[in-house]
């Protein structure tokens, strides 16, 4: 073990945690557990059907809105959207009430959930025909991407002209989105080494929990090609930007909420929501954004045809 992978282990270890498999619901990893796993079919559904329910909850109890900070209710009544990155449909289910969809059609697993369909897919290979679907929604799912550039490239392919791409997913750099939460909570760790190092120094505390650990330990102890961290490809909003520059589409809303004030737990308090208002200004500037920025979230439009 290099030295450096020993340093991120320790700092990892400053603020380790452990995850608790009768309290996953919302986690993808809980499809890993044997329960899951070896069930039998009536029991998988049940893990299932609780799953999609606990995100649906969730979704009605902090609606999306708080993320755009303006109603967007009126730019998708009555569409045909395509939930990019649905998991298990919980979500794209409270979507298509709360924001009076006509229909809501999700990649990501094969469930159906009220007046939806859900289709196994990759968002750099759509399974659509050119100009179908009316809006595009996806809520923290860009930064796990093989490729942005091309899962773009889709989106813009499969709206149909004047269609609206609605996202929300993390800057690489912001300091509570590592996604090593299975091991760790120490904020910034991805400004402080590598996304290999990392990587390295969470396979190693994966290994020394042992087998209580299998349901959430990695393939391998390397970074895939395409990524940058843990399931994650490192995605700035300086690089984001540069994608956007590359087809026509047109920034129709930007909200620039700062840390500390979006979150069913972190916007309760008060301190949280004073210190947020105080780091607002920075949203703005280059460079600080990347860290400062609660998420990147965006209303785009595709060109309409000449």
């Amino acid at each position: 073990m290099s030295i450096t992978t020993r340093l991120a282990k320790a700092v990892m270890k400053l603020r380790e945690v452990t995850p608790d498999p009768a309290n996953t619901g919302g986690l993808q990893e809980v499809f890993n557990l044997r329960s899951f796993r070896e069930a039998p079919q009536a029991v998988r559904d049940e893990i299932m059907s609780q799953s999609s329910q606990a995100k649906y909850r969730e979704e009605v109890e902090y609606p999306w809105d708080a993320y755009f900070d303006i109603d967007i209710t009126p730019l998708l009544g009555g569409k045909h959207a395509l939930d990019l990155g649905c998991f298990n449909g919980g979500r794209g289910a409270a979507w298509y009430e709360r924001y009076r969809l006509s229909r809501i059609t999700g990649i990501d697993v094969d469930q159906v959930y009220i007046d939806a369909r859900y289709t196994v897919a990759q968002g750099e290979t759509l399974p659509f025909p050119d100009a179908s679907f009316d809006a595009i929604l996806s809520f923290d799912v860009l930064e796990h991407v093989r490729s942005v550039s091309a899962t773009m490239k889709e989106c813009y392919r499969v709206l149909k002209p004047g269609g609206l791409f609605l996202l929300v997913f993390p800057s690489y750099f912001q300091p509570n989105e590592h996604h090593l939460g299975m091991v760790t909570r120490f904020p910034g760790i991805q400004c402080l080494f590598s996304g290999r190092t990392l990587i390295r120094a969470y396979s190693e505390i994966l290994a020394e929990r042992g087998e209580s650990a299998y349901w959430y330990r990695r393939g391998s102890d390397e970074p895939a090609p395409w990524e940058r961290g843990h399931t994650i490809n490192g995605t700035t909003l300086a690089r984001f930007r540069a994608i956007l520059r590359e087809l026509d589409w047109r920034i129709i809303h930007q909200s620039r909420k700062p840390i500390l004030t979006i979150g069913r737990n972190m916007s309760r308090s008060a301190l949280n929501r004073f210190t947020g208002t105080l780091l607002t200004p920075f949203t703005f500037v280059p460079g600080m954004q990347e860290v400062i920025l609660h998420r990147l979230t965006f209303v785009l439009q595709k060109g309409a045809e000449p």
